[in-house]
């Protein structure tokens, strides 16, 4: 009896590809081509490549010398980044699921970030009340320093993805409640800070067009709000400072709604960004206001280094001006509020971990308002700073 085992065409394609694959990165690594894909990194792995410590006398004699060689042989590994991107698609393409641990792959083809947000939404991230105080007593320092000087303040939190779009979220996970963002508007309310709460309002909105691409706020592969819920945002804010001046000029009747290909910043960090495109929903609308070059740093200020300014103008002396701090969703409001406001300056903070208000540049500036914006995750760093 012949027990021999027939070999299928298809057993010899896996064999050569499985040895191809161990065989070419130490060829191409002899060869002189093991180099660290720097970009790749950075905006796939969050990190920088990791380069080995001279070995000292203990690492010698514990073996940490080897740990570290191979993890900076590992990150210098070549084919490393087409290698990890072909596993990244696969996963995402046939298994329905994400290969990094920074983004989660929630119903309907959503994807939310995981970590920092991961542990609000589960209550892993719970300050006590005394850290929140904290934060709110930040808060209400620079509204009470701004209304010494004449400047109507607002503090605004840009909601994440998960709090506008819960029943998107993966099975098993349901936000805890109170939020810490609850907390924080109570407390700040308490000390008479200006607030705008946009959260409930996107919510609505949400479930009221409930995966209809025109009527969403956030795109599917990334963590910001795109042009109708920054507009939505922006009419809430136009709402709370009616008083100072400003006016609501751009009429929904005026707005070009069309969706747009672009990148997201979710489906980076998932490695697939290469094939796969982020759906963003885009307003054109008439625009009166004009982009101009923003102001040099007043004498002295080392924090304006740290932040990313833009400036917009309009010819209209009778609206306000305006200063916005605030992170990257200030990024889609910007279109919005400068034409609300006959001078509008935006200083984004590039990291949460970087200065968040520059009374000097107000000084220097003299606005009418000052809009503080900070995204609800990262309420994370602010409790820990």
């Amino acid at each position: 009896m012949d027990t021999r085992t027939t070999r299928s065409p298809g057993d010899l394609v896996v064999t050569v590809a499985f040895v191809a694959m161990l065989l070419v990165p130490g060829v191409l690594a002899l060869a002189g081509y093991a180099r660290f894909d720097t970009a790749f990194i950075g905006s796939r792995e969050a990190r920088r490549p990791f380069v080995a410590p001279p070995p000292t006398s203990g690492a010698l004699a514990t073996g940490g010398w080897e740990r570290d060689a191979e993890r900076e042989i590992a990150d210098a590994f070549p084919l490393r980044t087409q290698l990890i991107e072909s596993y990244d698609h696969a996963k995402y393409d046939w298994l329905h699921d994400v290969g990094s641990s920074l983004v989660m792959r929630g119903r309907d083809g959503w994807l939310f970030l995981a970590a920092d947000e991961f542990d609000e939404l589960t209550g892993r991230f719970h300050p006590s009340d005394a850290e929140l105080a904290r934060v709110a007593d930040h808060y209400a320092a620079r509204s009470t320093w701004c209304a010494r000087h004449r400047i109507r303040y607002v503090f605004l939190l840009a909601p994440n993805k998960s709090t506008v779009y819960p029943d998107e979220l993966p099975p098993g996970i349901t936000p805890v409640s109170p939020t810490p963002a609850d907390r924080l508007y109570a407390m700040l309310a308490a000390r008479h800070v200006a607030s705008v709460d946009v959260r409930a309002r996107l919510r609505d909105l949400a479930r009221a067009n409930p995966q209809t691409e025109r009527g969403m706020l956030y795109s599917y592969g990334d963590t910001h709000w795109n042009d109708a819920g920054a507009y939505a945002a922006y009419r809430m804010l136009v709402q709370a400072l009616g008083s100072s001046g400003i006016r609501d000029t751009i009429r929904p009747e005026t707005i070009d709604a069309h969706v747009v290909i672009a990148g997201g910043d979710l489906l980076r960090l998932a490695g697939v960004s290469a094939n796969v495109g982020n759906r963003w929903l885009r307003y054109d609308f008439p625009r009166r206001a004009r982009d101009i070059a923003p102001p040099d740093p007043p004498p002295g200020d080392q924090a304006y280094a740290t932040f990313v300014p833009t400036a917009s103008e309009r010819d209209d002396s009778a609206l306000p001006s305006v200063v916005v701090f605030g992170d990257s969703f200030t990024e889609q409001l910007h279109r919005f509020l400068a034409e609300s406001f006959r001078r509008s300056l935006f200083l984004r903070v590039p990291q949460p971990t970087d200065p968040q208000f520059d009374e000097r540049v107000l000084l220097a500036d003299k606005p009418t308002v000052v809009i503080d914006e900070m995204v609800e995750r990262n309420l994370v760093y602010s409790v820990r700073l």
